[in-house]
């Protein structure tokens, strides 16, 4: 079953979009074109992501994915809550969040 999220990606600025997540990997959209194709339908296997945190910049929660490719992407995540505990369920199996 597929979860949306209102998401910005924080690289080179602010870019706003949506990420939807279904059962093998997350996906961070957006309909601007003057930005490279890979940021316009980034895929993130959960079994690609090496880790995750979350901290508060101002007011705004930030998600910081690292990849097992050592990227990493930041996210500003408008339902951190829930975006935390799909994470937890999808990236940490073995381990309580």
């Amino acid at each position: 079953m597929k979860k949306y999220y209102i998401a910005s990606i924080c690289r080179e600025g602010i870019l706003g979009g949506g990420i939807v997540a279904d059962d093998e990997k997350i996906t961070f959209k957006t309909g601007k074109l003057t930005v490279s194709p890979k940021l316009r339908n980034l895929e993130m296997k959960y079994s690609n992501i090496q880790s995750y945190s979350k901290k508060w910049v101002f007011c705004f929660p930030v998600f910081s994915i690292a990849m097992n490719d050592d990227e990493i992407y930041k996210f500003i995540i408008f339902s951190p809550r829930k975006f935390a505990e799909l994470l937890c369920e999808k990236v940490n199996r073995e381990t309580s969040c």
